[in-house]
């Protein structure tokens, strides 16, 4: 027979271990990654830190917003706080890399020389009809974003054309500094943009869409909403995904993206028909901080601020009738 005080102890001990168990699973389950930071010099002696993950936005340049302009399907720069960067914009991108010295020379040129985190003013542009190029700088915990396109046609103080010619100094610079090798992007995560397509080339055999666990009809309601019925002929394009982003994109699981490939041939756009009507998809590859995020960058037409496409993932919610 065991002492009762001895079994107690044993028992104590044994729950001890036990709490001491659970409570290491649980820390491990929980415990986040030190986040990557580095710092360098400014020529007046401050210091400007970045997040140096290869997931952090360091700089990003997209082109569009214009009431005239056409939807562009990625950014045109995207720099990472790990030096690597991807090129666009469209559909087939491509990266590349950049050393650390290399990338603090070229944040040194935008803030030492352009002096970007010193100017009065971000928006440089007066004529909403045209396309202008937006930048985001991520920097000291902070996001400059600037707006660089037709500008001066107004009264502008001698100030604001200066700084309007050191951000156009800027983005050459951004361009310049990337000219390393470069090599096709993939991406190990596909998006899925779908729209109802009015005037398909018909000379060409359409195949019909078999993937049943996709309904392209819901998926293009779901990312361009319910096309209005159009009083005046056959086609009533929303422009969505043409000229305007989508209001949602759909984020495809692995076995999706390989049976899409499978359909479309390995190309990353097609025509489909499914149930009479057709649809113009398209896939896109993600960018490494846009699913993190779950936030697609694209911008469109007639957007005079860069906020983004939300991403989802899963089934596509199925349409509710309108009365």
């Amino acid at each position: 027979m065991i002492d009762s005080k001895i079994r107690s102890r044993i028992v104590f001990a044994l729950l001890c271990l036990e709490t001491l168990l659970f409570a290491a699973c649980d820390t491990s389950q929980n415990t986040n990654p030190t986040k990557q930071n580095h710092t360098f010099s400014t020529n007046n002696g401050s210091t400007i830190s970045y997040d140096a993950g290869q997931q952090d936005v360091l700089i990003r340049t997209i082109y569009g917003g214009g009431r005239l302009g056409t939807l562009e399907l990625s950014p045109e720069i995207s720099v990472y706080g790990d030096g690597s960067y991807i090129l666009g914009p469209g559909l087939n991108m491509q990266e590349g890399q950049l050393t650390t010295g290399a990338l603090d020379q070229l944040l040194h040129v935008l803030v030492d020389t352009d002096g970007l985190l010193t100017f009065s003013q971000q928006q440089f542009y007066d004529i909403p009809d045209q396309n202008a190029t937006f930048l985001q700088l991520n920097i000291d915990q902070h996001s400059y974003n600037f707006q660089y396109g037709p500008f001066g046609n107004l009264s502008e103080s001698a100030q604001a054309i200066d700084e309007y010619h050191r951000l156009g100094n800027a983005l050459t610079s951004i361009r310049d500094a990337l000219n390393g090798p470069l090599f096709t992007y993939k991406g190990s995560s596909l998006a899925l943009l779908a729209h109802q397509d009015f005037s398909p080339d018909l000379t060409r055999v359409i195949p019909t869409w078999t993937l049943t666990e996709i309904d392209l009809a819901n998926l293009a309601i779901y990312e361009c909403g319910v096309i209005p019925q159009d009083q005046t002929g056959p086609n009533a394009d929303t422009g969505c995904l043409t000229y305007t982003v989508p209001h949602n994109v759909l984020v495809l699981t692995a076995h999706q993206q390989q049976t899409i490939l499978s359909l479309l041939h390995g190309q990353d756009q097609g025509i489909f028909l499914e149930g009479g009507l057709y649809y113009s998809i398209s896939l896109r590859a993600l960018l490494p901080d846009e699913l993190p995020a779950k936030m697609l960058a694209m911008l469109g037409s007639d957007e005079l601020s860069y906020a983004g496409v939300p991403l989802s993932q899963g089934p596509v919610p199925t349409p509710v009738p309108t009365q």
